[in-house]
């Protein structure tokens, strides 16, 4: 049920933000950090879901894993002894393991895993779009935490996708990130600070992305995991009449992971996305996750192909592996899973995601002003297509960003890098958003 923030809800926030001290930080590397097997943790005081959904009472809602640690553990890590450049799909599968691992047994409650704390990203809740009052917004929602990601065109992902689909995601990290998430945001009522977004070697995160496409649509998708959340049934940014939330069914189509690993000599991170393919012989949903491929640099010199459409293999492409054996094909059975894109050029992308950008590409591009102003991940205007993408804008957003807090200039005003990770930087964006809305909601008498 869609409702108004209470007065007491608008009175904790303004609490909260307006006892902000500026205290954005200059950037530092991640040295002189003590390493110990203690973990200490901070009070989780950061709003779990967005406030304009009230659940049913009694429900167990989503709660934010936020005790982020105080200090860092170094550990040694499986996927470390792997060269992901000679054995991707093995490097690929030892690190979803690793994040499945004490997962499955708490339906992804980071925070009740028995094995290992995993810790979601705050301020993803409430990203202040509003349409007559009507929140259209991407902020989670309530059941487990998801927060709605691009509307997928038709028949992008499948042949007999005749409708546009609505897709949420909800994604972790594990103490090594969390440590970091923590540093960034040390409290809820201080600024964050996103010149600390330095993630140390083994910071992993995954994702769960889901879609609202059903089985007559995205065939592949049988016996997939199915989540109820409370999302959308249609395209709020569109002509979509009823711009309410409902309890809808949601299917596992996309995991994407992320890897802080030196190796990686130009980014410093190693990404890689599997799809589900209902037609495999595994016998679990996460044993028929099939690798699309792996990225550990934007090949940022090469552009052949960029103008291409479809799903390809680029032989000029050094930095990436690309599953071929998931490329269209008329002939194929409809049943099993393939890619109708690929990223930019060939480049590696989720089913899920923009084909004129890359999963490298748009994460190297997270960065946010001190005004809280994200930095356009990618060429997205309405007008851009594969056709006509140009090379002043490859050259812009994909070109290789060093790892950690960077300095970066886009027309005539500097960002801060946050690491590669869209969370933090999309998270500070909507901590402002909601400090300036507040602001002015005081300054009327509301």
């Amino acid at each position: 049920m869609k409702q108004k923030f209470s007065f007491l809800s608008t009175l904790i926030l303004l609490i909260i933000l307006f006892s902000c001290k500026q205290s954005i930080q200059n950037i530092n590397p991640s040295k002189g950090i003590s390493t110990t097997k203690k973990i200490t943790y901070t009070q989780s005081l950061f709003p779990s879901y967005n406030a304009n959904y009230t659940p049913p009472s009694g429900m167990k809602t989503f709660e934010l894993s936020q005790d982020y640690p105080k200090t860092l553990v170094v550990e040694n890590y499986p996927w470390q002894s792997i060269d992901f450049k000679k054995e991707p799909e093995l490097y690929m599968q030892t690190v979803l393991n690793y994040c499945l691992k004490g997962n499955l047994e708490v339906d992804f409650r980071g925070q009740e895993n028995k094995i290992r704390k995993w810790y979601h990203a705050p301020w993803l809740d409430d990203d202040g779009k509003y349409l007559n009052k009507e929140y259209i917004g991407n902020g989670r929602e309530y059941i487990h935490g998801l927060t709605r990601e691009f509307a997928t065109p038709k028949y992008k992902i499948h042949d007999q996708q005749d409708i546009e689909l609505e897709n949420w995601a909800v994604g972790m990290y594990n103490a090594p990130g969390g440590y970091t998430i923590g540093q960034v945001w040390p409290a809820p009522n201080h600024n964050p600070a996103p010149g600390k977004s330095n993630f140390p070697e083994g910071t992993v995160s995954f994702k769960l992305l889901f879609t609202d496409g059903t089985l007559s649509k995205v065939p592949f998708l049988k016996n997939t995991l199915e989540w109820k959340a409370n999302i959308y049934s249609c395209n709020p940014n569109a002509e979509c009449t009823d711009k309410t939330r409902t309890d809808r069914t949601v299917r596992l189509l996309q995991i994407d992971i992320a890897i802080k690993d030196k190796r990686a000599l130009k980014t410093g991170w190693v990404y890689g996305t599997f799809m589900y393919d209902g037609s495999g012989k595994g016998k679990t949903v996460w044993d028929r996750m099939v690798p699309v491929g792996l990225s550990w640099g934007n090949d940022s010199g090469i552009t052949k192909d960029i103008h291409r459409d479809g799903a390809f293999i680029n032989e000029e492409l050094k930095e990436s592996f690309i599953n071929a054996s998931l490329i269209h094909s008329e002939k194929k059975d409809k049943t099993a899973a393939y890619l109708k894109y690929h990223g930019l050029g060939g480049r590696l992308n989720g089913p899920i995601d923009n084909s004129i950008s890359s999963c490298i590409s748009c994460h190297g591009n997270a960065s946010v002003s001190s005004k809280g102003v994200t930095l356009p991940l990618g060429d997205f205007k309405a007008s851009t297509t594969r056709l006509n993408y140009s090379p002043e804008s490859f050259k812009q957003f994909f070109m290789d960003v060093p790892s950690g807090a960077n300095i970066i200039k886009f027309k005539e005003e500097e960002y801060t890098t946050t690491d590669y990770s869209l969370q933090i930087s999309t998270g500070i964006r909507n901590y402002y958003v909601n400090k300036r809305a507040l602001a002015n909601r005081l300054k009327q008498g509301n």
